[in-house]
């Protein structure tokens, strides 16, 4: 009976340790908000007028979040993980477009 109870503890921390490193990624939300901080950034550094930032924060932070869910229904739950780890990851615009 030890034996038992050993085992399933066993591989229940081993199910557990897969989803902490493997499918665990930060929510849509929290993707888009950092797309949204780097687009800005560089929207500053092209002298971009401030209303028109309010404008594309808005679209942007929307249409981003549909997105992300349907990359999620489409393509599964790891590879979102694969994608969000590598955009939350980048610094620019243009590495987030090779993720």
């Amino acid at each position: 009976m030890k034996i038992a109870s050993g085992i399933v503890l066993v591989l229940v921390l081993l199910v557990f340790g897969f989803w902490l490193f493997f499918v665990r990624a930060p929510a849509p939300p929290a993707v888009c908000e950092h797309i949204i901080e780097v687009t800005l950034r560089e929207a500053g550094q092209q002298g971009v007028a401030m209303e028109t930032q309010a404008d594309i924060v808005e679209r942007l932070r929307e249409e981003c979040i549909k997105h992300k869910i349907d990359k999620i229904q489409l393509r599964g739950r790891l590879k979102y993980a694969d994608y969000a780890k590598c955009v939350v990851s980048q610094d620019t615009l243009g590495g987030i477009e090779h993720c």
